[in-house]
C-alpha cells in the first residue's frame, strides 16, 4: 500500500484472509479480538439517557448483525428468531447487489459476501457457549458489567 499498490494490497487481503473466514468467521474473528470497541457500543447501550438508539453500519449484516445478536442474547430471545430475523436482512439487501458486487468482486472477495449466511447466529452464538460460557461470560470477558448487562436488559425490556 506504501507503493501506490492500495487495490492490490485489499485484494490480497480480501483473497487470503477474508473469503477463506467467511463472514461467519469473520464475525468469530471480531468477537475474540474487538473486545475494546464491543465495550464501547454497550458503555452507550447501557446509558438511558443516549436513548433512543440507532444501530447501523454498512449493510446491517456484519457488524450490526453481530451487535443485534449479542444485544438479542443478553435479553434471552430466542436463537431461532434471531436467525430469522437476521436472514431477513437478505431481501432487503437485493436491491443494491449488483453494484454491490462490483466492490467485493474488485477485492477478491465472491457472492458469499454479499448476503447473510444462514448459520452466522448459531456459529457466532455456539462459539460465544463453548469459548465464553455464553453472552454474558462474553460480555463479562470484555469488561462489560453485570450492572451494565441489566442495564440494558431494563431499558430494552420496559
Amino acid at each position: 500500500m506504501a507503493f501506490g499498490y492500495r487495490n492490490e494490497a485489499i485484494s490480497i487481503l480480501g483473497r487470503e484472509v477474508m473469503q477463506p473466514r467467511g463472514l461467519t468467521g469473520l464475525g468469530i474473528d471480531t468477537l475474540d479480538n474487538s473486545g475494546d470497541e464491543i465495550l464501547h457500543v454497550f458503555d452507550v447501550l447501557s446509558d438511558s439517557q443516549q436513548y433512543p438508539i440507532i444501530v447501523h453500519c454498512t449493510q446491517g449484516k456484519d457488524r450490526t448483525g453481530l451487535i443485534i445478536l449479542l444485544v438479542l442474547l443478553l435479553v434471552a430471545a430466542p436463537r431461532e428468531c434471531i436467525s430469522k430475523d437476521y436472514v431477513m436482512s437478505e431481501a432487503e439487501l437485493q436491491p443494491e447487489k449488483e453494484e454491490r458486487m462490483k466492490e467485493i468482486s474488485s477485492i477478491g472477495l465472491t457472492e458469499d459476501f454479499a448476503g447473510c449466511p444462514p448459520d452466522f447466529v448459531e456459529k457466532l452464538a455456539n462459539h460465544l457457549e463453548q469459548r465464553y460460557g455464553g453472552v454474558e461470560g462474553y460480555l463479562k470477558t470484555i469488561r462489560v458489567t453485570s450492572e451494565q448487562q441489566q442495564q440494558v436488559r431494563n431499558i430494552l425490556l420496559r
